[in-house]
């Protein structure tokens, strides 16, 4: 009898091959050599696994024993499918990847290489991307936009164990990219918005000052730090600093904090002397596409491009304006031209 082909089989229309190039079958041992790995694919066809394929559980199979198998080819000179398992494990682990990710679980991966963006780490098999932006306030490089200074802190993390999720995949390399802050869910219940608690300076960098507070870490942000520009927040606190700072919100693990909210807005004492329809002389400081900045005695007010259609203003100049509306919230003042006064006749 002509042993048949697996071509043979396909193009006869003998039976039908229930599997494909590329994807994963199941098979059972029947051979071992030092080179090859023999197994029966699902009692149609003889296949061959090369060492070079075996991954970690190749050497420890016995026959007679089954397990998932990559197909690599479909056939080769002789006739056997050849299949990898160490390609079957990295697909299995993809898989679970995708359904960590799914799911939203934590999981533990390794670092091993840093630079100025991130880390890269490792977890199984696969390889992924942890961005600056997505750690922890604990391992966060608490320094000036220094780039070497901060990949120097990136370094120090090399060979750690990090604890993190899935928040997407590259897309094109398909690779994970993780985030140990979305992972870091250390708040305590009792914590809630508008608290008021003190805590030590942690770190300041050019965008906020890292407060620690006991068992997690919060961020105030520079707009946060005080009711006037600050330029230097390093004027405003120091590391090891005692401070006390207001919840301002909490979300996804992260803690958002105040320091200027604990004192009274100076804005607030300074336009209750003023009220909507009052006329000042003010100097007009910039012009810009949507209207132009004045400058009103120790106030400065906005009128709106729409209220100035058909009237000439120059930068530098002072005019008469009218107070049209009072924003308190939003800390903006909206003016307008006020009308000349015409003269009473004599």
């Amino acid at each position: 009898m002509i042993e048949k082909t697996m071509k043979d089989l396909v193009q006869e229309e003998v039976i039908l091959v229930p599997f494909k190039q590329h994807e994963i079958v199941e098979v059972t041992l029947t051979g071992k050599s030092k080179n090859a790995l023999l197994v029966d694919v699902l009692g149609i066809a003889e296949g061959m696994i090369p060492v070079k394929e075996w991954g970690e559980e190749g050497s420890n199979l016995k026959i007679g024993e089954k397990i998932l198998a990559y197909v690599m080819l479909m056939e080769n000179d002789k006739n056997q499918v050849v299949l990898s398992l160490r390609r079957a494990d990295q697909q299995r682990f993809n898989v679970s990847l995708n359904q960590k990710y799914k799911n939203k679980d934590k999981l533990t991966i390794k670092v091993v290489e840093a630079n100025k963006g991130g880390l890269l780490c490792e977890i199984g098999t696969v390889r992924g991307f942890l961005p600056v932006s997505q750690l922890s306030y604990e391992h966060y490089p608490r320094v000036s936009g220094d780039k070497g200074k901060i990949l120097a802190r990136l370094k120090e993390l090399i060979n750690e164990n990090l604890l993190v999720k899935i928040i997407a995949f590259d897309n094109k390399t398909n690779n994970p990219i993780f985030s140990e802050k979305a992972a870091a869910e250390n708040v305590p219940f009792n914590i809630k918005k508008d608290d008021v608690l003190e805590g030590t300076v942690s770190g300041v960098t050019d965008f906020g000052i890292f407060v620690n507070l006991g068992t997690f870490d919060g961020l105030v942000h520079i707009s946060e730090a005080s009711w006037s520009h600050v330029d230097d927040l390093s004027k405003i606190a120091k590391p090891g600093d005692k401070i006390r700072v207001k919840v301002i919100g909490i979300e996804s693990g992260r803690v958002f904090l105040s320091l200027k909210r604990l004192q009274k807005d100076p804005y607030l004492a300074t336009i209750a002397k003023y009220k909507e329809g009052d006329e000042l002389k003010g100097e007009v400081t910039k012009i810009v596409p949507f209207g132009a900045f004045v400058k009103i005695k120790d106030i400065e007010g906005l009128v709106k491009s729409a209220d100035l259609e058909k009237k000439k203003i120059e930068e530098g100049k002072k005019y008469n304006f009218k107070i049209a509306k009072i924003d308190k919230k939003s800390r903006r003042i909206n003016l307008t031209l006020a009308e000349k006064k015409k003269k009473k006749p004599a």
